[in-house]
């Protein structure tokens, strides 16, 4: 049995809304490089907030009832809203820049871990990465599915092979890292495929994930503490 609870932050209006602009300016301290319309942010970002996490109800081998704090996996800021999905759940929970809950976007059944997400407002759609799949499932904000984009392969530059990270910039294409060989394939909403790039130094070796709208940039390194601007377009 799961039990799953979204509260409201107590503090006044004012008091949240400064709130959410410090946790904003520290977390671009930082980074290196920070897009205005896109930002992945911490764990502790989210708690600085007053985001409740939601639990779930465990039986431990003695019969004990515990209740467990679910962790959030994947943290997304855009311009006006935070998107976070937590471990263990099927959806995707929507907060204000102030930590108040806006609402979730429910995920098909069908789905179980969720590697990265990345949303689209301009077509109200978001985008996902599930582990074990070497394609993209674009679902709408009802949590219904539209279309998959790429398929595996390995002999084609629009071949997905081990997709790690995306994100979608803004004329909505869809730009994808994968994890074997390091570059970033680029697709249309529509699932067509469009180009491939790979601008990252040697000195930078892979990159962990990518984020951006307007400018798209990884993070990497040997510590994941270099941010490295890209140039897809």
């Amino acid at each position: 049995m799961e039990r799953r609870t979204f509260l409201k932050s107590t503090s006044a209006l004012c008091s949240a809304g400064l709130l959410g602009l410090s946790v904003h300016a520290q977390e671009q301290k930082n980074n290196t490089h920070v897009d205005q319309m896109t930002q992945r942010l911490s764990i502790s970002a989210l708690r600085k907030l007053n985001v409740t996490f939601p639990s779930m109800v465990v039986i431990t081998p003695t019969g004990e009832t515990v209740e467990v704090q679910l962790k959030p996996r994947i943290i997304r800021r855009y311009a006006h809203s935070i998107y976070v999905y937590f471990e263990q759940v099927k959806e995707i929970s929507i907060f204000s820049l102030q930590g108040e809950s806006m609402g979730k976007i429910h995920l098909p059944d069908s789905m179980s871990g969720i590697k990265d997400f990345a949303i689209d407002h301009t077509l109200q759609s978001v985008h996902i990465l599930e582990y074990g799949k070497h394609s993209i499932t674009t679902l709408d904000f009802y949590g219904q599915t539209v279309t998959s984009i790429g398929e595996f392969g390995t002999d084609l530059l629009q071949d997905l092979n081990g997709p790690k990270s995306l994100t979608v910039d803004e004329q909505s294409n869809i730009h994808v890292l994968t994890s074997n060989d390091n570059i970033i394939r680029v697709y249309a909403a529509n699932g067509v495929y469009v180009s491939s790039y790979n601008h990252i130094g040697r000195h930078i070796g892979h990159i962990r994930q990518i984020d951006g709208y307007q400018v798209i940039s990884g993070v990497g390194g040997k510590f994941n503490d270099t941010v490295t601007v890209l140039s897809g377009h």
